[in-house]
């Protein structure tokens, strides 16, 4: 699994992709600081975070897209299914390469709310709990997308399929919540319960909530047992 992760990280700082994605990422932030934070004064930053949740859709895909259509695409494929290694150490090896990518992406955000922390005004109280909850928040459900692209990466030899795949997949998932206010009645409260986003203000509000975090740990489980799945039964055809 060690090489594996290795291979896959190294492939990722090897070309333009993870660059343009932590860049584009790091810019996005900034804007969003700006706007919210500074013009508008406002001191918590887990606004900031709840914003960028919403283009998580669509670069968690792009970061996932390679990790198993590449090998499908470049033939490669076929040595991983068939090196004795077991198949969940290759899902896994290549879904913490991804998962370093976005730990990066959430690192360069930190500044953020340093700058805040040191620039509050007289009299207030930099709401740290808040933050950190905010953060753990938006990491898991970063895991949880990683997941899901990765799956997604899965079941496709085309990068480009895969990345659209993806962002299908996460639309639809961040749909749960609302189609459960929706529709009410049982089946709206078991769409809301199931749902990611419903869980993510439960550390927002700085409350940290076990059960939820559970929630999150086991679905990116879950997701990746059915990629490993997936994988494992191309192997035995």
């Amino acid at each position: 699994m060690e090489a594996i992760f290795k291979r896959e990280l190294q492939s990722y700082f090897k070309s333009p992709v993870a660059y343009c994605v932590v860049a584009f990422f790091g810019v996005l932030t900034g804007l969003y600081f700006w706007n919210i934070n500074l013009y508008n004064q406002s001191i918590e930053f887990t606004m900031t975070l709840g914003s960028l949740t919403t283009f998580l859709i669509f670069f968690i895909p792009v970061i996932t897209m390679k990790l198993f259509s590449e090998d499908k695409k470049n033939g490669t494929e076929v040595l991983l299914r068939t090196a004795p290694v077991p198949t969940w150490k290759v899902v896994a090896g290549k879904y913490l390469a991804s998962v370093v990518v976005f730990a990066v992406m959430c690192l360069e955000t930190v500044i953020c709310p340093i700058i805040m922390m040191f620039h509050v005004n007289d009299g207030g109280v930099f709401p740290l709990a808040m933050t950190v909850g905010g953060y753990v928040a938006f990491f898991m459900l970063g895991l949880a997308y990683l997941a899901v692209g990765t799956f997604a990466s899965s079941v496709t030899d085309s990068q480009p399929v895969a990345a659209v795949l993806g962002v299908i997949i996460l639309i639809a998932i961040t749909f749960i919540e609302t189609i459960g206010q929706t529709i009410k009645g049982t089946l709206g409260r078991i769409l809301i319960w199931l749902s990611l986003s419903s869980r993510y203000g439960d550390f927002t509000a700085g409350a940290f909530n076990v059960s939820s975090l559970l929630y999150y740990l086991t679905f990116t489980a879950l997701v990746l047992f059915l990629t490993t799945v997936n994988i494992e039964r191309k192997r035995w055809n």
